[in-house]
């Protein structure tokens, strides 16, 4: 019965360092991903910094050249 109990001793020591390299394996790739994709966004053109014909507008084109009903300021 010893050996037994001395086997799953052994099973479970051997088991914890596996998940022990496993999980600094997991840590380390999950280090390196979040620092190569810092370096791309840090390689990113910054967007131009003039105001872009209609950046703040919601409406395709043909939509804003025609007085909306619903807009306070062309209600009379």
């Amino acid at each position: 019965m010893t050996t037994f109990a001395a086997s799953q001793t052994l099973a479970a020591s051997s088991t914890s360092w596996l998940f022990t390299i496993v999980g600094i394996i997991i840590v380390a790739v999950l280090i390196g991903a979040f620092w190569f994709g810092s370096r791309r966004a840090a390689r990113k053109p910054m967007p131009p910094q003039e105001p872009q014909p209609r950046s703040d507008s919601w409406q395709p084109p043909e939509a804003s050249q025609t007085p909306d009903a619903s807009d306070p300021d062309t209600r009379r």
